[in-house]
């Protein structure tokens, strides 16, 4: 049996994972993703918007939508600080499909009131929680 070390997903809104027994992480870090098994090196890792993977201690694998943030990773502990998730069996594709179309539509407006960098974010969180639906689909 594989070593098992301890992961914790929390956002702004809630905490997702507490104390959750893993054998496996990968997180969508700045640099490309990263894997962290039990006695990883300690290290803070900025996150960017992607997947988070895990495979728990009974060979379950699950993903998250990740939209930035950052990772402490300790011995024995993954703390996942993020800006927002998801989990990928929850995205409603559709939905993220009309958040796209909405951003898109207020770009194209061109109007003063119109705050362009916050619509392009919500474009790539859309897709980016896209992508990882499709994925968690195979």
């Amino acid at each position: 049996m594989a070593k098992t070390f301890t992961l914790n997903l929390v956002t702004p809104e809630k905490q997702l994972l507490d104390n959750l027994p893993v054998e496996s992480v990968v997180l969508p870090a700045l640099s490309g993703e990263m894997g962290v098994l039990a006695g990883h090196i300690p290290m803070v890792v900025q996150l960017e918007l992607g997947s988070l993977r895990y495979k728990t201690a009974n060979g379950k694998e699950e993903e998250f939508a990740v939209m930035g943030g950052f990772a402490e990773i300790l011995h024995e502990t993954v703390e996942v600080f993020a800006e927002g998730a998801d989990l990928a069996g929850e995205i409603d594709e559709e939905e993220e499909k009309q958040k796209i179309k909405r951003a898109k539509e207020s770009l194209s407006r061109k109007d003063a009131d119109i705050d362009f960098e916050l619509a392009e974010l919500e474009i790539k969180q859309a897709l980016a929680r896209m992508k990882v639906k499709k994925h968690h689909l195979g």
